[in-house]
C-alpha cells in the first residue's frame, strides 16, 4: 500500500469490482478516462475482464481509499522499460471531485512512479474541457506538451485533447509513498 496525506493506494479486492463497474456505466465519466468508444458492459463482463491476469509490463492498477472507502482508481501503464516512462491516469467519481483527492493520488502515483520504479518521465491525456482535471494536473508539476485538436468525439462534439508531462527531476510537487 502506498499513503498519501489522505489517500491511500492498495490493491483491489473482491468487493471493489462493483463499485469500479458503476463508475464506469457514466458516459461522460467513460469519455474522460478512455479512448475506446463507450460500450456499456455488465457486470459479469466486467469482472471476467477484471479477473484477467495483468500482463508483464510493468502496469500497476491501484484501487484509492479514503477513510476506508473506495473513491477511485488510479494507475501507471504503457511502460517503456528502455525510455523509462509511463503513462499515468486516475479516476475520481464526481461526488469525491474538488476535494484534493486527485492532488493527493497523483502524488504518491508519481512517487512511485519515479522513486520506486525508477521511472524518469510520467505522461498523460486527458480532454481540453476538462479544466478541473487541468488544474490538478498542473498543480503537481504536469506541463502542456501538446494538443491533438478536435480529436475526440464526446457527448455530440469534437474535444482537443491535451497532452502532458512532467519529468522527475523538475520541482514537481511529488511526495514519497509510504508502504
Amino acid at each position: 500500500m502506498l499513503t498519501g496525506e489522505r489517500v491511500v493506494l492498495r490493491p483491489f479486492r473482491p468487493d471493489d469490482r462493483e463499485p469500479v463497474w458503476r463508475s464506469r456505466l457514466d458516459p461522460l465519466t467513460w469519455a474522460r478516462t478512455t479512448e475506446a468508444p463507450y460500450a456499456p458492459e455488465t457486470l459479469e463482463e466486467h469482472h471476467a475482464r477484471m479477473s484477467q491476469p495483468r500482463g508483464g509490463d510493468g502496469a500497476a492498477e491501484f484501487a484509492v481509499d479514503l477513510d476506508g472507502v473506495l473513491v477511485g482508481r488510479a494507475a501507471l501503464f504503457h511502460v517503456d522499460p528502455l525510455a523509462r516512462t509511463a503513462e499515468v491516469g486516475l479516476q475520481v467519481p464526481p461526488g469525491h471531485q474538488g476535494q484534493g483527492i486527485g492532488k493527493d493520488v497523483l502524488r504518491v502515483l508519481l512517487g512511485f512512479a519515479f522513486r520506486t520504479r525508477n521511472l524518469r518521465r510520467a505522461h498523460l491525456e486527458t480532454l481540453a474541457s476538462n479544466a478541473p482535471a487541468l488544474r490538478c494536473y498542473a498543480a503537481v508539476g504536469f506541463v502542456e506538451q501538446g494538443r491533438l485538436r478536435q480529436h475526440a468525439w464526446v457527448e455530440g462534439a469534437y474535444d482537443d485533447v491535451v497532452l502532458m508531462a512532467v519529468l522527475r527531476d523538475e520541482p514537481a510537487q511529488t511526495s514519497s509513498p509510504s508502504r
